[in-house]
């Protein structure tokens, strides 16, 4: 018995990365998983990675699985996935909004378009996939969603500051205020759906991710020295909040690591490279 037995799960950003590998944990645990992202074939993009290689993974291990090409800047698509959830499965129970992007450059650096084209994904897209699944939760009297942020939300702090700590950040004032935007909302989220019995919780990695996308952008694994191996930690906390009442937890704002210890799970079990 899987401890997601029944339930259908939507997530995005799943072609590679975290996305993916919280695909690969939600079936193992049972759920019904609905890869989405916006890669359907290897080939389709540089990065590795692509929905009919995670659907395949899913498959060969027993699980269920199907596969929905969804831009989140495209109010139509994420209608239509949600759409074609409900045709294949029934039901929504869970959605993970995790598709998101971290343009470099700091504010001179950084094109508007960029600016806008970050917050068009990793806010706006968050928005309208929630609105379209909510009414689904709320006939069924429950669901989780969980938003995938980052650590740069929460910002430098105040200052004065030394010149490397800005040097060695670049970027993280477009994608940073992104995600405290998506916060934010998050706990908005919580308090209107809380009457529902809906969840909305933010999860976010307590340090770096190794995933194609990083590997790519940083210039191969020899930069993420210090970083999980993959994203399996990220899944099992998605999992440990998804198998919660979601009246008894909602509104939070936790990292992976914080998640699993208050399940009383040992961290150091994770691998890290080295």
């Amino acid at each position: 018995m899987g401890r997601l037995d029944g339930k259908v799960a939507i997530i995005s950003g799943a072609s590679r990365g975290i996305g993916r590998d919280m695909c690969l944990v939600f079936a193992r645990e049972g759920a019904r998983v609905v890869v989405a992202a916006r890669t359907i074939n290897e080939g389709d993009n540089r990065i590795p990675g692509s929905i009919a290689t995670t659907v395949k993974r899913i498959r060969e291990e027993g699980g269920t699985a199907i596969g929905v090409r969804c831009d989140v800047t495209v109010d139509e698509e994420i209608e239509e996935l949600v759409k074609k959830t409900l045709d294949e499965f029934g039901q929504v129970d869970i959605l993970v909004n995790n598709a998101a992007i971290y343009p470099p450059g700091n504010i001179l650096e950084v094109q508007i378009r960029h600016w806008d084209l970050t917050y068009r994904i990793n806010v706006r897209g968050p928005f309208v996939a929630c609105r379209a699944v909510l009414p689904h939760m709320i006939k069924r009297r429950w669901g989780h969603i969980i938003n995938i942020s980052g650590s740069a939300s929460k910002g430098p702090g105040a200052g004065p500051y030394d010149s490397d700590s800005v040097s060695t950040y670049p970027g993280f004032t477009t994608s940073g205020s992104s995600k405290a935007a998506l916060d934010r909302f998050t706990q908005g989220l919580a308090h209107e759906a809380f009457q529902h019995n809906i969840a909305a919780n933010v999860l976010l990695p307590s340090r770096s991710i190794a995933s194609e996308g990083t590997a790519y952008h940083s210039g191969g694994v020899e930069a993420m020295k210090g970083a999980y191996v993959n994203g399996q930690i990220m899944a099992d906390a998605a999992v440990a909040i998804c198998s919660k009442d979601p009246r008894s937890f909602t509104g939070n704002i936790l990292t992976d690591e914080e998640v699993l210890r208050g399940e009383g799970m040992n961290i150091s079990s994770y691998p890290v490279i080295t």
